[in-house]
C-alpha cells in the first residue's frame, strides 16, 4: 500500500479508526476486566515474571537512542573513515541519516500526543483496583496512576513497528507480530488494559503514517537494497 498517496492513507486511516472504536467499545465493554481477571491468576505467576522482564522493551529512550546513533554514524563517522565507504554507499549513508531523523520526528510526536491523552482522560491503571474495574477515571491529572489509556509503550513498539516496515516492506508482518507480542506483556503485567493497548496500537501506527505522508525523509532509498 502506497502510504505516500493522500487519499489511499485518509482511507485507509478511516477504515482502521472504525476498526478501532469497535475494538475499544468491545474491550471496555466484555473484555477488558475479564481478561485482567485472567492472568491475575496464581497459574499464570511465571506468565507475570517473564512479562516484566521483556515488557521495557517498550520504552522509547531505547529507539531514541537507536536513532541517535544513526544521525552520529552519518554525520560524524561515515566521513572519517574510508573503509566504511567500501562498505555502505554514500546514498546508504544518507538515508541512514534521515530515515534516523524521522524516527526521532516520529517518537516526539506520537509520544506529546499519546501523553496529552493520557492527561485528558486519566483512566486508572488496572492493578491499582483489586476487582480490575475498567471505569475508574480522573480527568487531567499528571499521575502516571492515572495514565492507563492509551498505552504509550503500545503506542512506541507501534510506532517503531510502522517504521521498520517503511523501510523493509517484506518484513511488515514480522514487525508487527513483534510489537503486538510485546504489547501483550502490558495487560500480563496489569498496567493496562485490552483497549488500552489497542488504542496505543492504532495511535503509533497512524501518526506514523501520517508523518511520512506529511513530513516524510528527504529521500526513500532503502538502508540495504534488495531486501
Amino acid at each position: 500500500m502506497n502510504f505516500a498517496d493522500r487519499k489511499i492513507l485518509i482511507r485507509y486511516s478511516l477504515i482502521l479508526l472504525s476498526l478501532v472504536l469497535i475494538w475499544v467499545i468491545v474491550g471496555f465493554l466484555y473484555i477488558d476486566m475479564p481478561l485482567a481477571k485472567y492472568f491475575n491468576q496464581p497459574d499464570l505467576e511465571k506468565v507475570y515474571y517473564y512479562s516484566r522482564e521483556i515488557t521495557n522493551v517498550g520504552y522509547s529512550i531505547h529507539y531514541f537512542l537507536i536513532a541517535l546513533c544513526g544521525v552520529v554514524f552519518s554525520n560524524w563517522i561515515y566521513p572519517k573513515f574510508s573503509g566504511l565507504k567500501n562498505k555502505l554507499s554514500f546514498q546508504q549513508n544518507i538515508s541512514i541519516k534521515n530515515w534516523s531523523v524521522f524516527s526521532i520526528k516520529v517518537l516526539i510526536v506520537a509520544g506529546l500526543f499519546i501523553k496529552l491523552l493520557k492527561t485528558l482522560i486519566g483512566r486508572q491503571r488496572p492493578h491499582l483496583s483489586p476487582e480490575f474495574n475498567n471505569l475508574n477515571f480522573d480527568i487531567l491529572t499528571l499521575h502516571s496512576h492515572w495514565h492507563s489509556f492509551p498505552s504509550g509503550h503500545t503506542q512506541v513498539l507501534f510506532s517503531v513497528a510502522t517504521l521498520g516496515y517503511l523501510i523493509w516492506p517484506r518484513q511488515k508482518y514480522i514487525f508487527l507480530f513483534l510489537a503486538s507480542f510485546f504489547s501483550l506483556t502490558r495487560i500480563t503485567i496489569h498496567q493496562h488494559f485490552f483497549s488500552d493497548v489497542v488504542a496505543g496500537a492504532f495511535i503509533g501506527h497512524i501518526v506514523t503514517l501520517w508523518l511520512y505522508n506529511l513530513w516524510p525523509p528527504k529521500i526513500h532509498i532503502k538502508i540495504i537494497e534488495n531486501v
